[in-house]
């Protein structure tokens, strides 16, 4: 993950990993046969604990059923380095067959649990979030991770954030996201 995130996807090698985990080569290729099952199985790792994290956080009496809430949880685990080191890898499955071929599978397995968090945490008895609303807010997340590396100013996500969730429940915030 370190070479992912200080290198991105082009300039990441076995032997940058290979140093970086204090490892020789015959293990390294031993668990990972290439490069693309390197990246996707350590990214999917990393991306499995924050699952958990985000599950916990979306449980907590403060977000649950708070969209408010919900949508700031979900916007600290869509940023950062690591969320970024993902898209990283994303982005270069457009042109790799064969990473897209190996983590195409875990990256919809690993969406339809987000779903299924996201879901169960914006149910209320008065308001669900609709699948074209995730989908909405996901895509604005991922734009927001993405614009980030060039942005300066933070109160441009809180304020298109606080603006989404406005439009949703109809109810504005005092103090916004």
């Amino acid at each position: 993950m370190a070479c992912l995130v200080a290198h991105g996807y082009a300039g990441t090698t076995m032997q940058c990993v290979q140093r970086e985990a204090g490892v020789s080569r015959g293990a390294l290729v031993h668990h990972f046969p290439s490069m693309d099952d390197l990246l996707v199985g350590a990214i999917h790792h990393v991306a499995r604990r924050q699952l958990d994290e985000l599950r916990d956080a979306l449980a907590a009496p403060a977000s649950h059923g708070d969209l408010r809430a919900t949508t700031r949880v979900l916007q600290s685990f869509m940023s950062g380095s690591l969320f970024l080191a993902g898209l990283e890898l994303w982005m270069a499955a457009r042109t790799s067959t064969s990473l897209r071929r190996v983590l195409a599978p875990h990256e919809r397995a690993l969406g339809h649990e987000i779903r299924a968090a996201l879901a169960d945490a914006t149910t209320t008895r008065d308001y669900r979030l609709s699948d074209d609303d995730l989908d909405e807010l996901l895509i604005v997340l991922r734009g927001l991770a993405v614009t980030s590396v060039l942005r300066t100013n933070s109160t441009v996500a809180r304020h298109l954030l606080e603006r989404w969730v406005t439009r949703l429940t109809g109810t504005p915030s005092d103090h916004g996201l």
